[in-house]
Formats: structure tokens, C-alpha cells, sequence
């Protein structure tokens, strides 16, 4: 019951309902820090996908990220470039996962170690294989995980 009493008169005195508060006009509130727009650092915007074919390779342009998908006979020849626009080393970590869009799905985990700032990390390897069924001839391709490690020091 104590309790209660004091957040009810908590309330009161948050309101501004004290004795004169009722006849006084609210004092102009002003902000103690810059409006969002002047403190909000800018921020890139979210990349698009964009996806094409060069011959028998279809290419997943994302962002930092490229992603070459070639059918072979024992699977699909994968191939990743992530552009460092860091000011430090980073090492990146990409699961990229093909498929053919009927039940044929295989993936991979790349990770590219220590790409210098300005420079472009590249990895590649065969994803899936014949024993899985039909190499897909159009590889869809997906990013699962894309996660940037931006050293500190």
C-alpha cells in the first residue's frame, strides 16, 4: 500500500500537477545533444544483388562480395572475392550454398585471412558433387553467412 502511495505521487510530481504546477506553462524542452540527423554516423546502404551469367558461370555480385558459380563434371566450381573498403586488415568468414532449385543443395564455408585494407581476398572450391545427382547447369546461388572481422589494433 506504501508502495503504491509513492509511485502514484511519483506520478504526480512527474506530471508537473503540484501546487502551481497547473498554472505554470511548460518550460520549452530543448535537446542536450544534436538532432539524429547531425549525430548519426553515415551509414552505407544496404547492398543489392545483382545476378548474370558470363558463359557457363553465373556470377552474384553483393556488395563487397562476388560469387562465381561454373558446373563441372564432379560438382560446381565456386569462387569468392570480397573487396577490404576497411582501413584495417580483415578476415572474412562466407558460407555460400548452390542449388538447383529441385532438392540438389550443397555449400561451403570460405574464410579469407588477413585481406590488407584496399585489396581484394580470393578463395575457391568445388561445392557438391555427381554422387548428389545431376550437377545443377544453372547453379543458384545464396549466401547464408557473410561476417566481416575487422582487426582492432
Amino acid at each position: 500500500m506504501v508502495r503504491a502511495l509513492c509511485l502514484m505521487a511519483a506520478c504526480v510530481l512527474a506530471a508537473g500537477c503540484t501546487d502551481g504546477g497547473a498554472d505554470k506553462a511548460p518550460a520549452p524542452q530543448r535537446s542536450a545533444t544534436p538532432s539524429a540527423e547531425q549525430s548519426s554516423p553515415q551509414v552505407r546502404p544496404s547492398p543489392v544483388p545483382s545476378v548474370h551469367s558470363e558463359g557457363r558461370t553465373r556470377v552474384l555480385e553483393y556488395g563487397d562480395l562476388t560469387v562465381r558459380a561454373t558446373p563441372e563434371g564432379g560438382g560446381v566450381r565456386t569462387e569468392i572475392q570480397v573487396a577490404n573498403t576497411n582501413e584495417r586488415k580483415a578476415t572474412y568468414s562466407v558460407q555460400i550454398s548452390i542449388a538447383d532449385g529441385k532438392g540438389w543443395t550443397a555449400y561451403n564455408r570460405f574464410w579469407l585471412q588477413d585481406v590488407p585494407p584496399g585489396k581484394t581476398g580470393t578463395e575457391d572450391a568445388v561445392i557438391g558433387s555427381e554422387d548428389m545427382g545431376p550437377v545443377p547447369q544453372v547453379p543458384k546461388i545464396y549466401v547464408d553467412e557473410f561476417t566481416p572481422l575487422v582487426d582492432r589494433k
